[in-house]
């Protein structure tokens, strides 16, 4: 009896006679896969960047890019700067308007005011190397009255204290005030309440040689 052949058995047959009828050549082309496979895998580089996990498309993340450097460390902080409209920051009206927003400030729901720093703060201090050994303190000493000989110790407390450029503006026209906050806001309801009770909010100061700007 004899069989029926089908074009499908027909392209199976032609396949086959052409596999191994050139088998040379078949092994060498297979060789040659694998090698040019082989090298591909050699490039490849794991690939961690932040920038894969995010929607770029967003507005907010566009947004967040375009402005990445000014961003750059700054963490989960809102700094308020005051600034001395008239003179420097040494005088009794400018710490006393620094010392009542650092007081405000710190008891702000969601402020980590562990990590809270200004002026005022007790964990901002100096040090010196002298003939005795190293010598410190508090930036603002207990002693502080407001009076001339205060401020001079103030003043040069603060330029021992290594803050000029940092908690300190250089031209010593304003300080800021930085303000950690809490990964998990108390009362997640209520996140708004944070800016809305700053104190560059609530009221404006009277001290006519010192004002408060927006928070960053």
């Amino acid at each position: 009896m004899t069989s029926l052949s089908t074009p499908h058995q027909d392209k199976a047959t032609f396949l086959e006679r052409l596999i191994f009828n050139n088998r040379p050549a078949v092994i060498v082309i297979c060789l040659l896969v694998s090698v040019f496979l082989f090298w591909q895998a050699t490039l490849i580089r794991p690939s961690t960047s932040f920038e894969k996990m995010i929607p770029l498309e967003h507005p907010f993340i566009e947004k967040m890019m375009e402005h990445r450097n000014d961003l750059a460390n700054l963490g989960n902080t809102v700094r308020i700067s005051v600034e001395a409209t008239d003179g420097d920051i040494f005088s009794k009206e400018y710490m006393e308007t620094l010392r009542q927003i650092n007081d405000e400030v710190f008891y702000i729901s969601g402020v980590d005011r562990s990590g809270l720093k200004s002026l005022w703060s007790p964990s901002v201090r100096w040090t010196e190397v002298t003939e005795e050994g190293f010598a410190g303190g508090e930036v603002i000493p207990q002693s502080y009255n407001g009076s001339q000989q205060s401020l001079d110790l103030l003043r040069n407390n603060v330029l021992k204290s290594g803050q000029v450029g940092r908690l300190v503006a250089n031209d010593f026209k304003s300080s800021i005030v930085d303000i950690p906050l809490l990964e998990s806001y108390p009362d997640p309801q209520d996140q708004g309440k944070l800016l809305a009770s700053s104190p560059t909010n609530s009221k404006t100061r009277s001290a006519t040689s010192s004002k408060p700007k927006t928070p960053t």
